[in-house]
């Protein structure tokens, strides 16, 4: 149960995000605000209000920097979408009220759903994507997304302090602050030891963030840029121990995965992978569904490795396996919130399913067309870099560096969204995959107008002679 002092908190935030947006403008006022809600608000809690959805923290920060951005009479950025994200768009708004008409009879013991149920569903969805409109306008510049890099690496390098503590001493400061523990104790002990919550919820989103932070600090080594006055390797060193200790098989493999290939490959060939694991996320449940995927290999795999490891993955694949046929039963809209997405025993009603992927929650909940009205906010940017970075103009290698970077890293949070789902109310990552969209639309622009100039320079050399 929250403390007195969560509620304070979660109620004074909107000042707090203000001030921010007030000191440091929109951009970089919104993405110290996502960064503060993400790492220190209190997680897993909701303020109830009659006759509105549920807010979190993220939806209270989401809705004071829309307000700010109407008081202000600034666009909100939907112009700055190519047509084709229009589309999608209008799409991932409709999609909902598609959910609720096709879902109007009750399944089991749980309610049918109505329109304000869609209503509801559609605009928490905003709330959750708008920080993707913020990153296309606001940090799409190689100034802006030099500091998009820079502070999200200062944030991780933060959070690992907050981290080695809890490690050392167990997932408390959440508890000690806000009154209560947001998630399964038992799942934050691992190989002897704890995992860190801090105040994101899960040891598993910590590690996550942890992981994203290893990539942002190996980019800003490689392009050169400057984090703080101390040398790029102390920091990338905090974090990456810090990672180690957090005991997470996925994290670790993904942190280890994006230094090697940010620090060690050419831009061209990150891109390419980049563009390979987002088909591979993208195309995942049908493969899964048509029984193409080799989970049978994967579980032998983990088999000879650690057969801990096997069994809990293989029960994993087996939970999925079922959830994916029962999603299939409403393959176009889902089946809605309330439960209805997951598996009940017939005889006593209990919920013998377990949703850990974000890719099967959003799949049962909201079908095909609702998740890749979703998802396809993070693929296609990576497939906009892949097909056109030969036509970009960078002024030098530093800046493809970057470019290149944010490709793998919001391909790595499409993967984890298989096995995990840090994208769950997590407006930070939508901000991460709407800078890549900015900065790839700025880069054919300059490249356009560039293009344009040494035309006219020619012209008039032409001219002249």
């Amino acid at each position: 149960m929250p403390n007195n002092f969560a509620y304070l908190v979660l109620f004074s935030w909107p000042v707090v995000v203000f001030y921010l947006l007030s000191r440091f403008r929109i951009g970089y006022g919104a993405l110290i605000s996502l960064l503060g809600t993400y790492m220190f608000l209190p997680a897993n809690m909701s303020i109830d209000l009659p006759g509105l959805p549920d807010l979190d923290k993220f939806s209270i920060t989401t809705i004071t920097i829309i307000f700010v951005m109407l008081l202000k009479k600034l666009p909100l950025g939907i112009n700055s979408l190519p047509s084709i994200y229009k589309f999608i768009l209008a799409v991932f708004f409709l999609a909902p009220f598609l959910t609720s008409i096709t879902n109007s009879e009750r399944y089991l013991h749980l309610p049918a759903l109505s329109l304000y149920d869609g209503l509801t569903s559609s605009l928490v969805s905003f709330l959750y994507f708008f920080p993707f409109l913020i990153g296309v306008r606001y940090f799409r510049t190689e100034d802006s997304h030099i500091k998009l890099f820079k502070y999200l690496a200062l944030a991780a390098l933060v959070y690992s302090a907050f981290a080695l503590y809890e490690i050392r001493m167990s997932p408390q400061l959440h508890n000690m602050i806000y009154g209560y523990f947001p998630h399964s104790w038992r799942q934050q002990y691992r190989a002897g030891g704890f995992r860190a919550v801090v105040f994101m919820g899960h040891g598993l989103l910590v590690a996550m963030f942890l992981a994203l932070g290893v990539a942002f600090w190996t980019a800003m080594k490689k392009s050169g840029n400057q984090v703080f006055r101390y040398s790029t390797n102390i920091g990338l060193i905090i974090v990456f121990i810090t990672l180690v200790f957090m005991k997470s098989y996925a994290a670790f493999i993904y942190g280890l995965f994006m230094y090697i290939v940010i620090r060690f490959f050419s831009t061209p060939k990150q891109i390419q992978l980049a563009l390979m694991i987002s088909v591979l996320f993208i195309s995942y449940p049908l493969l899964s569904a048509i029984g193409l995927f080799p989970h049978k290999e994967l579980v032998a795999l983990a088999e000879s490795i650690n057969p801990d490891r096997a069994q809990s993955l293989d029960y994993r694949f087996e939970n999925e396996n079922a959830l994916l046929a029962h999603a299939n039963k409403k393959p176009f809209f889902g089946w809605g919130g309330w439960g209805r997405n997951r598996i009940f025993d017939l005889e006593t009603g209990e919920d013998i399913s377990v949703t850990d992927g974000y890719w099967i929650i959003i799949l049962g909940t909201s079908g095909w067309i609702g998740f890749l009205s979703k998802f396809l906010f993070f693929f296609l940017p990576v497939w906009l870099v892949f097909k056109q970075h030969k036509n970009m103009y960078f002024r030098d290698d530093s800046i493809r560096v970057l470019v290149a970077a944010n490709a793998l890293i919001v391909s790595i949070i499409l993967l984890d969204q298989l096995p995990n789902s840090s994208l769950s109310n997590n407006g930070l990552y939508w901000l991460l995959a709407g800078s890549l969209l900015g900065r790839a639309q700025e880069l054919l622009k300059s490249n356009t107008h560039l293009i344009d100039v040494n035309e006219h320079k020619k012209s008039n050399d032409l001219k002249l002679s």
